[in-house]
Order: structure tokens, then C-alpha cells, then sequence
């Protein structure tokens, strides 16, 4: 019977049921962005920004 690699499986399963999305704020705005989105009551940054995302996506059409 193999081993199973759980590490290996959650990496393969978010490479294929997500995009990557990558950016960078300037030194010390990651601290600031965590407190202000934790304030928010958002248990992530990835909750956040997506929530952000199709806040502004419905708003702009």
C-alpha cells in the first residue's frame, strides 16, 4: 500500500482548482493591512481581498 502525502495532494489540488495571484505592498503595509482586515472581522487576507474584489467588480460594471 503507497504512503499517503497529504502535503502533496493539498499542493496538486490548489494548482489545479486555483490561480495564483501575487502582490507586493511597501515594507511595513502588510502589518497595517492584517490589523485593518482582522478589525473587519475577516478571518483571512485572502477573504478580504476577494471580498474587495467582487465588492468592486458588482460596482463598476
Amino acid at each position: 500500500m503507497g504512503d499517503f502525502n497529504k502535503q502533496k495532494y493539498d499542493n496538486q489540488y490548489a494548482k489545479e482548482n486555483y490561480d495564483r495571484c501575487i502582490f507586493n505592498v511597501p515594507k511595513g503595509q502588510k502589518a497595517v493591512i492584517e490589523a485593518h482586515w482582522k478589525k473587519l472581522g475577516y478571518k483571512s487576507l485572502n477573504a478580504y481581498v476577494n471580498d474587495l474584489i467582487t465588492k468592486d467588480m458588482t460596482t463598476r460594471k
